[in-house]
């Protein structure tokens, strides 16, 4: 394992991305069911996601929860500063849903200021892939979620600083992400967003909460977010159950 400052996990490489980058988990040490599985950094552009979740694995030990965590699905983008992949696919627009279509969808530019952040402005091009879960990234997530079959996914995203639970999501943990880190619980994120990770999620049964961080420095979103994101980790396990 890299680094000093992870307790208790250990990391899985669960594919590999278009590039050849290793697609990597990190799992409680010991073996057990697992409650949930959190999932960051889709979005290359997103890369405050990938550190806030870094952040996460060092404040809470792999032997205080039974959460598995995915750091980064979108290791190309994120080494190349883009929303898409190697092949320049969004990899949330590419999953196996009913929502799924073959023709590029938009997407709000990067760093787009919270007042402009309107449907008519959703003008950076999303291209879905030349099929449904046509990128290795998402048929390994996919084959990873399969095999956990995690009661709960959270797929941390950014900037539109809300929560959409889809499916079944338990109403306590709705309601304890959104008071720890005040944030509004949606049913819509304000634009069509097809393929996407949650929209398969919810067609095979598993709940899943869209959690969006704001555009804001690190430090701003650890103080913000961290509190109620290391609460659920550890609520999982029996430590401070909602």
């Amino acid at each position: 394992m890299t680094g000093n400052l992870l307790h208790g996990w250990r990391v899985e490489e669960y594919g590999r991305s278009r590039d050849g980058v290793a697609l990597r988990a990190f799992l409680p040490e010991a073996t057990g069911p697992t409650v949930g599985l959190l999932v960051a950094a889709q979005h290359g552009e997103e890369a405050v996601t990938a550190l806030l979740v870094r952040r996460l694995l060092e404040r809470v030990s792999g032997d205080a929860t039974r959460w598995v965590v995915v750091p980064v699905a979108n290791p190309d983008g994120l080494i190349n500063g883009t929303r898409q992949n190697a092949a320049g696919v969004d990899l949330n627009r590419n999953f196996p849903a009913a929502t799924w279509r073959p023709d590029d969808s938009f997407t709000y530019p990067p760093g787009i200021e919270d007042e402009r952040r309107v449907v008519a402005n959703r003008t950076n091009l999303s291209k879905p892939g030349e099929h449904p879960g046509s990128e290795p990234e998402t048929q390994a997530l996919m084959r990873f979620v399969e095999r956990l079959q995690p009661p709960l996914v959270i797929d941390v995203h950014s900037p539109l600083e809300l929560l959409l639970p889809r499916g079944d999501v338990p109403p306590a943990v709705v309601e304890s992400l959104s008071g720890a880190a005040d944030l509004p619980v949606v049913d819509d994120v304000g634009g069509p967003c097809p393929g996407a990770f949650d929209d398969w999620l919810f067609e095979v049964g598993i709940p899943a909460i869209v959690y969006e961080v704001e555009q804001a420095g690190l430090p701003a979103l650890c103080a913000r977010h961290l509190p109620g994101l290391e609460a659920l980790l550890r609520s999982a396990n029996g430590v401070r159950p909602f």
